[in-house]
Order: C-alpha cells, then structure tokens, then sequence
C-alpha cells in the first residue's frame, strides 16, 4: 500500500501564479531564491571581509553571472541535447513566449555544466575588468554555489521532473508523466538537493578551515559536484539521447570532464606559489 507522500509530486501545479496570459512558475521562483541565497551569502562574507568586494559590485557580479549562468544553461542544454534545434530555431532557445502557439511557456531545459561554463566566462571576464584574483573571488562563489543549486533541484522536484528510475526503495514516488505511471521512483532531484546543496556545503566549509591555497575551494566544489552528479545518474532517468555503450550517461560523461577539470585545477594550484595567485587590489 502506498503512503500519501508518494503522490506529492502528482499534486503539484509547476504553475504559482497566472495573470491573463502571463504566467510566473514555481521552478522560477525556486530559481530566483537560490539566486537570491547565494547573493546573501556572498553579502555575508562580503562583510566578514572574506571577500574583497564593495556591496555594489557584488551586486553588479550576481547580475553579470545570473546572466552567465542563464545564458550558458540554455546553450548548454542545446548543443548537449539539441545542436540541431540551435541552428534551425534559435530564439525558441531564449525566448519564454513560444510566436508558434501563441502562448507563453517559460524558458524549459537548463544544462547545469552549460551554465557553469557561463558563470566561469562572466567571473573571467568581471574579474579582469576589476583588478581581481579570479582564485579568491571563485572560492568565494564555490561557497555560494550550493545555496542555489539547493533552491534549484527543489524547484526540479516541484515540476516533476528529472526523477528518477524505477525502484522498490520505500520512499519511491510517483511523477506526473513517468511511465509506467504506476511504478515508484527515485525522488532523485530531492537526492541532488540534499548531496549538491548541504553536503557540499558542508564540505566547502570543512576545507575552507583547512586550506589557505586560493582556488582550492573552487577545484573542490568541481570534484565535488562532479563525484555527486555521477552517482545520482544511476538512479536518475536518463536524458534524452545518454548511453555510450550502455554504460554512461551524457550527464556521467560530462561529470567526468567536469571531475578532470577539477583535479588538474587543484593539483596545478598546489604547485604554485601563493603569491602568485592573491588577490591584485
């Protein structure tokens, strides 16, 4: 017999609030409070002088990487999963108001190591402008990071989606639009909530408190995020398009590149001197 809470994610509207033809979803009001998450925690370190920035340009670097963030989520998710749409219609990619039908359907389809590449192509780029250490400022930001993924798989559980696989596990549920509709599954993106979120949280603090090297925390939330990503795609649904051989996901593949990036990151910071890399200003 199942429980009342295995239905929950079939009594979920994905939609909070209509206003005529406009509509606000509740992934992105679970997007804007991770956003807004992050931001006060980077106020905080911002003022325990953890980082060197004035409140104004930490407002100015959340914009520039919200931005980052959104437009390299949305490119992401297209060449990964659909280079061929990119080229054939290319504002469907960026514009919330599908002009074929009519109607307003949000921005669907997010790559977080798409938007990652575009919060590190924003950071670079904010950085060199202001006379900053990239490695200081992207310790910081590998601290905030979790808050936001944290609201965002919250917000992927609310809309049902990115569940998980078949499973007799007793906290399986069930999704709206998963077949066989009978069948339990991984609540996989409340895994990812909880791994991505508060146990990389937590683990950033605990290097932070051991560490001095700047960037190391930045390469950790890379190892860490990559190492979590890749075992959940075992028990997550795999997206469209994802086998090698059987074996991997496009996600697991991506996670791997993700994982190299981070380990030559943190043994090449090991290697050099702290003084190279501290902050410019």
């Amino acid at each position: 017999m199942q429980e009342w809470w295995q239905h929950l994610p079939l009594t979920l509207h994905p939609i909070a609030i209509t206003v005529g033809f406009f509509s606000v979803s509740w992934y992105g009001i679970f997007f804007l409070l991770g956003c807004t998450a992050a931001f006060s925690y980077g106020w905080v370190l911002v003022k325990r002088g953890v980082l060197a920035l004035s409140s104004e340009e930490l407002f100015d670097l959340f914009v520039l990487l919200f931005f980052g963030a959104l437009v390299g989520a949305r490119l992401g998710f297209a060449l990964f999963y659909f280079p061929s749409l990119l080229f054939t219609h290319p504002l469907a990619f960026f514009s919330p108001y599908d002009f074929t039908i009519g109607q307003w359907t949000g921005i669907a389809g997010m790559s977080f190591h798409g938007g990652l590449i575009g919060v590190m192509v924003a950071l670079g780029w904010f950085v060199r402008k202001r006379g900053l250490s990239l490695w200081l400022v992207a310790d910081a930001l590998a601290l905030c990071a979790p808050l936001a993924l944290f609201f965002g798989r919250l917000g992927n559980f609310w809309n049902g989606e990115l569940y998980g696989r078949v499973t007799t596990v007793p906290w399986g549920m069930l999704f709206p639009g998963a077949q066989p509709a009978w069948l339990l599954r991984h609540p996989s993106s409340l895994y990812e909530a909880v791994l991505e979120g508060g146990v990389l949280f937590l683990v950033l603090l605990y290097v932070r408190s051991r560490t001095t090297i700047p960037g190391v925390l930045a390469s950790f939330f890379l190892l860490g995020y990559a190492t979590v990503r890749f075992f959940v795609e075992y028990v997550r649904e795999p997206d469209r398009g994802v086998n090698l051989y059987g074996a991997l996901t496009r996600g697991q593949l991506l996670s791997l590149g993700m994982f190299f990036c981070g380990a030559v990151l943190f043994f090449w910071l090991r290697g050099k001197k702290y003084v190279t890399i501290t902050q410019k200003r």
